[in-house]
């Protein structure tokens, strides 16, 4: 069993590749590339996080929550409304997991730069991908999985992921170090109650202080200058946050400078105020019923049946018109038209069924009201 070719496999299946390029912004043959080399680097992470007892606990605990359904049909979760919940999961994973800062900054970097992609929608490949990887992984045990196995098995596909990255790409030693959670090794100092005296040498005793402080000179006078010729470091860090409409976003630039060589390292954080989504997931529900409802009237008799089905529609609206209302004022521009563009749609088929002989003496009380109210919001 090879991890990578497992999960290479998982996403080449079906449309989950032109789902995820549809997700991220980017073309499909962009994602491939870019997929090709993030599957194994997360696993190089995760597998240097599992070499340490702390590390390997956590990823058992991470993985033991995961709802590993949606690896059935991950074309179809991808492209539904789990979509947003799994890119959500993976944002936390990764900033649980790796810290959420130089670590994942690093290989966020070094895959944009190796695909040719920007560092923004890297990082949003890596969320949608972070659960998938670990939920592939977490299908390999039959129970929940424990440190130890976790440590086991990516011990033993250790040679897998090296061998699964694309050639000339290599996982930055920063990323890997910062997850480690590892702290440097001290020299082992003995626990005997007594001293060894030093032997003794042919160096006469007043000669080693002499010799101890010439060294000590030419150090010092050897740092000096490697100051005086060492290239000037600077860094800057650019940080803001923009806000348009329900959708915020969170830049912050990096620019290193060294000598000659400049450095600009652009990280993107989107994130979609919750109440518009909700809001938007009621509108959905509420022209998606209404649609299917009113495309079953096909006559004067199918109407009279239709009314206890779109009676049931009425709490919804108000409880659209309830959401809406506690939209901020610069959102609610952004969500009129969401709106509208439904409306849109559904008027075309409220049109043809009040058309129909009979249909709108029937349905205009229940039908009529409920459009002028949803006009009212588009606008």
């Amino acid at each position: 069993m090879n991890l990578v070719d497992l999960i290479a496999g998982q996403l080449s299946s079906g449309d989950v590749l032109g789902k995820l390029s549809g997700l991220i912004g980017a073309n499909e043959s962009q994602t491939k590339s870019a997929t090709a080399a993030a599957v194994p680097a997360l696993l190089g992470v995760f597998g240097k996080l599992a070499s340490t007892n702390s590390g390997a606990d956590q990823l058992a605990k991470a993985m033991g929550g995961l709802d590993l359904g949606m690896l059935g049909n991950l074309a179809g979760a991808l492209g539904g409304s789990q979509a947003q919940g799994i890119g959500s999961l993976g944002g936390n994973l990764l900033g649980s997991l790796l810290g959420g800062g130089n670590g994942l900054q690093s290989i966020v970097g070094a895959l944009a730069s190796f695909a040719g992609m920007q560092p923004g929608i890297m990082k949003t490949l890596l969320t949608y991908l972070a659960p998938i990887v670990l939920g592939m992984v977490a299908k390999q045990f039959t129970g929940k999985p424990d440190a130890a196995g976790v440590a086991r098995l990516f011990s033993e596909q250790a040679g897998n992921i090296r061998g699964g990255l694309p050639k000339g790409f290599s996982l930055p030693d920063l990323a890997l170090g910062a997850v480690s959670g590892g702290r440097p090794s001290e020299p082992v100092r003995s626990s005997h109650g007594h001293s060894h005296a030093p032997e003794k040498s042919g160096m006469p005793g007043w000669l080693l202080p002499l010799l101890v402080l010439g060294a000590l000179g030419l150090g010092y006078y050897l740092w000096q200058q490697s100051q005086k010729n060492k290239p000037e470091e600077r860094a800057v860090v650019v940080e803001e946050r923009v806000k348009k409409g329900p959708v915020t976003v969170d830049r912050r630039e990096v620019i290193d400078t060294n000598g000659k060589t400049v450095t600009d390292t652009v990280l993107e954080t989107f994130s979609i105020d919750p109440r518009f989504l909700e809001a938007g997931k009621t509108a959905g529900s509420l022209f998606t019923g209404l649609a299917k409802t009113l495309g079953g009237v096909k006559d004067a008799d199918s109407a009279k049946a239709a009314i206890p089905e779109l009676e049931k529609f009425g709490p919804l609206l108000r409880t659209l018109e309830d959401e809406a209302g506690k939209l901020p004022a610069d959102e609610k521009p952004a969500f009129a038209k969401v709106i509208g563009d439904k409306l849109g749609l559904l008027g075309k088929i409220v049109e043809t069924v009040m058309a129909l002989p009979g249909v709108r003496d029937l349905l205009g009380p229940i039908v009529t009201p409920m459009v002028e109210t949803l006009t009212k919001m588009s606008k």
